[in-house]
C-alpha cells in the first residue's frame, strides 16, 4: 500500500499492475496516467471509473507527477480531487476504486 501526497491510496494489486505497465514502456519517454471519470448523462449516468493511459513526460507540471514504488504516474488535478481519500486496486483484470 502506498498513500500519495494528494491523498490517493494505491493498494498492492494496483502497484503490481503499474509495474507491469511501466515495463511495457521502459525504453520510450512515456509515463502512465490515471484518469477518474464520471458520466453525467445517458445510460451510464452516475457511473464512475478509473482508466490508465500514457503521456509524454516532457513539460508535465510537478503537482501532477507522483512516484509510487519507483514508478512515476501522472494525475490531473481533477483526478486527484476525485480520488482523494479513496483506494485504487487492480482485481480480476480491472481497476477498482473504493
Amino acid at each position: 500500500m502506498h498513500r500519495l501526497r494528494c491523498g490517493v491510496i494505491f493498494l498492492d494489486g494496483f502497484l503490481g499492475h503499474l509495474a507491469e505497465r511501466a515495463l511495457e514502456r521502459a525504453e520510450d519517454d512515456r509515463i502512465t496516467t490515471i484518469e477518474y471519470v464520471g458520466c453525467l448523462e445517458g445510460p451510464s449516468a452516475g457511473r464512475k471509473w478509473a482508466r490508465l493511459g500514457w503521456t509524454r513526460s516532457l513539460g508535465l507540471p510537478d503537482e501532477c507527477l507522483f512516484e509510487a514504488d519507483g514508478i512515476t504516474i501522472c494525475m490531473s488535478p481533477q483526478t486527484q480531487k476525485g480520488l482523494r481519500d479513496k483506494w485504487v486496486d487492480f482485481r480480476d483484470g480491472q481497476i477498482v476504486v473504493g
